[in-house]
C-alpha cells in the first residue's frame, strides 16, 4: 500500500480526519465510538449470516426448534452456558458405549452462566437476551481497560489502534454473542492493571473471578510471581537503597494474592471430581472435544500442538511448531514490544505458555488467543502507515470470513 502522502487527495484527507478525530476526543469518548462502530459492524455481519442458518448451520449448533436470531447469538457453546444457567451441572458424567466421557457442561466454568442466572431472575428477561447483553457490557469494559493497559505505556494513538483491532477485528463478533470471552477479557485486563498499580485486593478479586470464568487465569498469578521474585532479588542485591521500594507489608499482600489466585485456578477440576465422583472429570471432559481431531490419547502437558501438527502435517507441522516456539519469544523480547510494559509482556508469555501447554489447536484456538490483544498496541505493528492500513484491511475483511467459518459452519 502506498504511503499516505501519495494517496489520492480525498482518501488521504479522509484518513487524516479520522485519525484527527480519534486523537482529539477524550479517551473514553474515542473508545466508546470505536467500540460502538465495531458492534454495529459485527451486528451487520451476523445479521447477514443469520438467514443462511437453515442451509448452512449444523444441526448441533442450536438445540431445540427455536432458530430465531437471539438463539443464533447464543448458539454452539452458548447452549452449554444456557444449560448451566437454567439447570446447573450434571452430577453424573455422560459416557459413550465404550465408557468414555463425552462432551458435557463441566468444560464450561460457572461465573458467566451464574451471572446470567442472577440477571434473568431479577429482571425476568430470557437467557437469549441476557447472555448477549452481559457480553456487550463486559466487552465495552474490556475495551476501555485494554486502552488503559496499552496507552499507559505507548500513548493514546497506540492504545486506539489496539482498541480498533480488538473491537473491529476478525474475532470481534465474539464480544456480543453468548460466550464468556468478553467477561473473561474484562476481568483479565482489569487484573493486569491492578497488578501494575499494586492494588492487591482488587487484583485478587478480579483474578479469582477470572479463574471461574474461563480457563487460563493461572497466567495472572504466574506473572505476579515473576514480578515479586524480581523485586525481591533486587532488594537482596541492593538492600540499603531498595528496601523501602518493596516493604514487608506489600510482600505479604502480593504473596497472599498469588496464592489465592493460584488456588482458584486449580479449584475447578477438584470441584468437578468431587461433585461427579469421577477422577479427572474435568480433564476427561475437556479431552472429549479432542476426539474428532486426534482420537483418544493420554494427556501430557506441552505435547498437544506437536501431536496435532504431526498428525495432520507430518514433519513439516512439527517444524512449524518449533518455529513458533522460537519466533514468539524473540518477538516479545524486541525493544518495540517491550515498550508495552513488563506486565503485558510477561502476561503475553505466560498465557501463550498456558495455551501451548494444555490446549489442542482447533477451531477454538483463535478465540483462546484473544487475551493477547494488548500486543496489537506494539509500536512496531503500527509504526508505518502502510502497516497500519494493511492491518485495518485484514481486520475488516477477516470478520465476515470468520463469522461464516467459525459461527455459521463450525463452532468457534
Amino acid at each position: 500500500m502506498p504511503p499516505e502522502s501519495t494517496l489520492p487527495g480525498s482518501l488521504a484527507t479522509g484518513r487524516r480526519r479520522l485519525l484527527d478525530l480519534a486523537t482529539s476526543l477524550p479517551a473514553w469518548s474515542a473508545v466508546l465510538l470505536v467500540w460502538a462502530g465495531g458492534r454495529a459492524l459485527s451486528s451487520f455481519w451476523l445479521a447477514l449470516a443469520y438467514p443462511l442458518t437453515g442451509r448452512a448451520l449444523p444441526a448441533n449448533a442450536i438445540w431445540g426448534n427455536d432458530h430465531g436470531f437471539l438463539s443464533f447469538l447464543t448458539a454452539w457453546d452458548g447452549q452449554y452456558y444456557q444449560q448451566i444457567s437454567l439447570h446447573g451441572y450434571p452430577t453424573t458424567l455422560p459416557t459413550d458405549a465404550a465408557g468414555h466421557v463425552t462432551q458435557n457442561a463441566w468444560a464450561f466454568l460457572p461465573a458467566f452462566p451464574f451471572l446470567i442466572r442472577m440477571l434473568t431472575a431479577s429482571t425476568g428477561i430470557t437467557f437469549e437476551v441476557g447472555a448477549p447483553a452481559i457480553a456487550l457490557v463486559a466487552g465495552l469494559v474490556a475495551t476501555y481497560l485494554l486502552y488503559r493497559l496499552v496507552s499507559d505505556h505507548t500513548g493514546h494513538r497506540a492504545g486506539m489502534w489496539a482498541v480498533f483491532f480488538f473491537t473491529c477485528g476478525p474475532l470481534s463478533f465474539l464480544l456480543q454473542v453468548g460466550y464468556a470471552e468478553s467477561t473473561f477479557l474484562a476481568l483479565t485486563f482489569g487484573a493486569l492493571l491492578a497488578l501494575e498499580r499494586r492494588r492487591y485486593a482488587l487484583l485478587t478479586l478480579l483474578g479469582v473471578a477470572a479463574a471461574f470464568t474461563r480457563p487460563g487465569a493461572l497466567a495472572i498469578p504466574l506473572v505476579l510471581g515473576v514480578v515479586v521474585l524480581v523485586r525481591w532479588l533486587r532488594v537482596r542485591r541492593d538492600r540499603d537503597r531498595s528496601l523501602d521500594r518493596f516493604p514487608v507489608r506489600e510482600r505479604v499482600a502480593a504473596v497472599l494474592s498469588g496464592l489465592a489466585m493460584a488456588a482458584a485456578g486449580v479449584a475447578w477440576p477438584v470441584i468437578a471430581t468431587h461433585v461427579t465422583g469421577t477422577p479427572n472429570a474435568y480433564l476427561e471432559t475437556e479431552m472429549s472435544w479432542w476426539v474428532n481431531f486426534i482420537g483418544r490419547v493420554d494427556f501430557a502437558p506441552l505435547t498437544p500442538w506437536f501431536l496435532i501438527a504431526s498428525r495432520w502435517l507430518g514433519v513439516g507441522g512439527v517444524l512449524i511448531v518449533v518455529f513458533l516456539l522460537v519466533a514468539y519469544p524473540v518477538w516479545l523480547l524486541r525493544r518495540s514490544t517491550r515498550k508495552l510494559g513488563t506486565t503485558t509482556v510477561l502476561y503475553s508469555a505466560a498465557y501463550a505458555l498456558y495455551v501451548f501447554a494444555v490446549s489442542l489447536p482447533m477451531a477454538s484456538t483463535p478465540r483462546l488467543l484473544m487475551p493477547l490483544a494488548p500486543l496489537f498496541g506494539s509500536p512496531e505493528l503500527v509504526a508505518k502507515p502502510w502497516m497500519r492500513w494493511t492491518f485495518v484491511t485484514c481486520a475488516l475483511l477477516g470478520q465476515p470470513v470468520l463469522v461464516a467459518v467459525l459461527w455459521l459452519l463450525g463452532p468457534p
